[in-house]
C-alpha cells in the first residue's frame, strides 16, 4: 500500500491524488494505459460502509446523541476513509489488471 509501481517496487504510481504517471521512472513500466475504473470505488466505499456501520453501532447503543448529531459524524467517518482508501484500492486494482495482463477493467 506504499502507492509504488507494481513490477519493480520503486518509482510512484501516481503524479497526483488519482492520477497515474506514464511510465514509472525506475523501471519505465507503462501506465498510462490502465484503466481500474470503478472497481477501486466500490472497494474503497465497502470498507467506508464497514467501518461506518461499526461505529454507528457503538454510537447509537452506548450513547445518547441525538440523530442529527450521529448522521453528521458517521457521513464525515465515511467520507474521510473512502478518501484515504481510495488511492490504495486504485493501486491495487491497476496491479491486478496488470498483473493479468489486460490493459482495462
Amino acid at each position: 500500500m506504499k502507492l509504488r509501481c507494481p513490477r519493480c517496487g520503486q518509482g510512484k504510481l501516481f503524479r497526483a491524488y488519482l492520477k497515474p504517471v506514464e511510465h514509472c521512472s525506475n523501471c519505465g513500466q507503462a501506465w498510462g494505459h490502465v484503466r481500474a475504473d470503478l472497481a477501486p470505488a466500490w472497494a474503497a466505499m465497502t470498507i467506508a460502509a464497514h467501518v461506518t456501520v461499526l461505529v454507528w453501532h457503538f454510537f447509537f447503543w452506548q450513547t445518547d446523541m441525538p440523530n442529527w448529531q450521529l448522521i453528521s459524524i458517521l457521513c464525515g467517518i465515511a467520507t474521510v476513509i473512502s478518501l484515504i482508501a481510495l488511492p490504495p484500492m486504485k493501486g491495487l486494482f491497476m496491479a491486478i489488471i496488470w498483473a493479468k495482463g489486460t490493459t482495462d477493467s
